[in-house]
């Protein structure tokens, strides 16, 4: 049921962050070192320095890209069973472009994926590249200082654009890039506050309006795109399934599931079966990104602004200890007691207790996440709302298009988990995706927006920038601080392979 791609995916998102924190406990910024390496930018070097020249980079992108991808398609004719390259064989070799795919031959062949657009072109539709993904950046303060979109997402927009806009030159229907948002799909799963997977979205269509690319990349909400063409006969039996789906995985594992002993638990449970194999791999994949009531409502009578109710030093000692002590058997381990800045007196029984509830909260979280990505599997959902759709995926898979949302050297993480960062090096400027601790553990300089004023005027024209400078959330991180507000400027050369 898990393919190779997924499984080494596992490694980046669960057991890796997991194992980083264990070697760097102590290694995240505390608010007052945060406070003293950040630097503040304005909004409108954003939107009068870096976005143009930004736009100048993409530009140059495309026109590489098409021009290879027509070399490609004359270098492979072979490959195609035909005596002239055709506009399907062209968009084809597009969708084996390794500057945004990962195409495997074996997953799905360049004759597959011409057919396809041949019959799609042959019923004169717009070819639709359709790709779940930035459902919402999770409450993690190991992955990051804040859950709106920040640089990393405004790149991959960037790639989704290229690689349309690189199709729409050689389709004569058109392209659009679709990306499927599911953070409300797996919500009942993860439980992050609906307002903040509004905001998440609401940042990504501002992010969409200052790239100027409103007309090859459309945002939506996957359940709002899903439930629009599904007949109301398959919306109740999707719910339906879903639930019975749950029901169906409670009672076959939640026996073996035993919060005190996780590692023992997880190998029972993936012993069991495919679909026991996929719930270990679940959990450990989002156990950083479940949203944890009990840990944070520590802090929320404290009359805090959201950075320091989510981000604040408790809750991020707090975070750590509970990651890199989920191989701790809780019935043999006793926690150190504490004393905390806003928490007060811990108890030794009392952080026990939490870590019960988080565990089991992680638990029930996987369990429900399995329940939906089986539901839509086994319903064929997409493929019941679009059947001429090209379905782009972040891993691997049978049938369908693996596309590179991030840099080639960061492949296994998504924007969504991550920080964006800038690094300068060797004369070169290049674009990262890291999670925050391992930013921090290199003692990257975080890059916060200057303070603006709350205010209608300044909340239409900034946006997503507005809600970052006001939650003091940086846009990226930078490798060093030495004339970094130059290089940015001269984004035009930015490395974004």
């Amino acid at each position: 049921m898990l393919n190779k791609e997924q499984k080494r995916s596992q490694i980046s998102s669960g057991h890796r962050l997991i194992e980083l924190a264990k070697k760097n406990r102590d290694k995240l910024y505390t608010s007052n070192e945060f406070n003293a390496k950040a630097i503040f930018l304005s909004a409108d070097f954003w939107l009068e320095n870096f976005i143009p020249q930004l736009k100048i980079n993409m530009s140059t992108n495309i026109s590489n890209r098409v021009s290879a991808a027509i070399a490609r398609a004359r270098k492979n004719i072979s490959l195609y069973n035909v005596e002239a390259v055709g506009i399907p064989e062209l968009i084809a070799e597009a969708l084996f472009d390794n500057n945004w795919y990962k195409a495997k031959e074996d997953n799905i062949s360049r004759i597959e994926v011409r057919d396809k657009i041949s019959n799609i072109l042959g019923k004169n539709k717009k070819i639709q590249l359709y790709l779940p993904i930035l459902s919402r950046k999770p409450y993690s303060p190991v992955k990051n200082k804040g859950t709106l979109p920040d640089i990393s997402e405004l790149h991959t927009l960037a790639r989704c654009a290229e690689a349309a806009y690189t199709i729409n030159s050689l389709s004569p229907t058109g392209c659009e890039f679709i990306i499927l948002s599911d953070g409300f799909k797996y919500n009942r799963a993860c439980g992050t506050p609906d307002s903040e997977v509004e905001l998440y979205q609401s940042g990504l269509n501002y992010w969409i309006d200052l790239l100027d690319i409103k007309d090859v990349v459309k945002l939506e909400n996957y359940e709002n795109w899903v439930n629009k063409d599904l007949s109301d006969l398959l919306k109740n039996k999707r719910e339906e399934h879903y639930n019975n789906k749950c029901i169906e995985l409670r009672n076959e594992f939640d026996s073996f599931f035993d919060c005190n002993d996780i590692e023992k638990s997880m190998s029972k449970i993936s012993d069991r079966s495919d679909v026991g194999n996929q719930l270990e791999f679940t959990f450990w994949s989002i156990v950083s990104s479940v949203y944890y009531e009990e840990l944070f409502e520590l802090t929320e009578c404290k009359n805090l602004n959201f950075n320091e109710q989510y981000y604040n030093d408790d809750i991020q000692k707090l975070y750590t200890l509970y990651l890199t002590s989920l191989d701790k058997n809780l019935n043999l381990y006793k926690f150190p007691s504490f004393i905390l800045n806003l928490t007060g007196y811990l108890s030794s029984l009392k952080i026990k207790e939490l870590f019960q509830r988080m565990r089991s909260r992680a638990w029930e979280s996987a369990i429900k996440y399995v329940a939906i990505s089986l539901t839509d599997r086994e319903l064929n959902t997409l493929e019941e709302v679009n059947e001429n759709a090209i379905k782009l995926t972040i891993h691997g898979k049978k049938g369908e298009v693996h596309f590179l949302s991030t840099t080639k050297q960061d492949a296994n993480i998504t924007a969504q988990h991550c920080c964006g960062g800038i690094d300068f090096k060797n004369g070169s400027t290049k674009l990262s995706f890291k999670y925050r601790l391992e930013r921090e553990l290199k003692e990257e300089i975080p890059i916060l927006i200057d303070d603006l004023v709350d205010s209608k005027f300044n909340r239409n024209k900034y946006g997503n920038i507005f809600l970052l400078s006001r939650r003091k959330q940086p846009i990226c991180y930078v490798s060093n601080g030495f004339d970094f507000k130059k290089e940015l400027i001269n984004s035009y050369s930015l490395r974004r392979d």
